[in-house]
């Protein structure tokens, strides 16, 4: 395969796996990750957006131990609707299945910012594999919490709180 091929063969399989029309092309590319925005939630709309959620992959890269490889050739999609589905599970608000799929509701309401959905719990799943949890990192994000704190939230009356609420992230071993 010649250098110039792979990224284009690298897109078409992120395209192809995250359930994107053939000819759907991604909203923007972060750090060689294709991302989707399916999604009306204000935070999206806003022209911060991009920026923030690199920053916030940072956070939760560094939080694992990854790096940008860990993410390239993937893509990653925001999702308006409550769930997604993920290995047969349709009551899902986050799955990496080779790449990542968020919802940007939580049973009702709309996250009021990237930070707030299950991203940093699903790029775990990108840098570690770990399926079953078994990682203590699962159960304690404080760190990843303070790194990504104090930032603005949006609703339809402008600015408000991103609150961060570490259980969104945590997940106990599976047994």
């Amino acid at each position: 395969m010649t250098p110039r091929l792979r990224p284009l063969l690298l897109t078409l399989f992120a395209l192809a796996a995250c359930g994107a029309s053939p000819g759907q092309k991604p909203d923007y590319e972060v750090r060689g990750a294709a991302v989707f925005v399916n999604s009306d939630a204000l935070f999206t709309q806003r022209e911060d957006f991009r920026d923030r959620l690199e920053s916030t992959l940072e956070a939760a890269l560094t939080y694992w131990g990854g790096s940008w490889s860990d993410l390239a050739g993937r893509s990653i999609s925001l999702e308006g609707s409550t769930f997604v589905a993920c290995h047969g599970v349709a009551s899902a608000t986050g799955c990496f299945d080779g790449n990542i799929r968020i919802s940007t509701n939580d049973l009702g309401r709309t996250f009021s910012c990237v930070e707030e959905t299950e991203l940093v719990h699903e790029v775990g799943h990108a840098v570690l594999g770990d399926a079953a949890h078994r990682d203590p990192r699962w159960m304690d994000f404080g760190s990843v919490a303070q790194a990504l704190s104090g930032r603005a939230g949006y609703s339809g009356a402008g600015e408000t709180g991103c609150p961060i609420i570490e259980n969104v992230w945590q997940h106990p071993p599976d047994l």
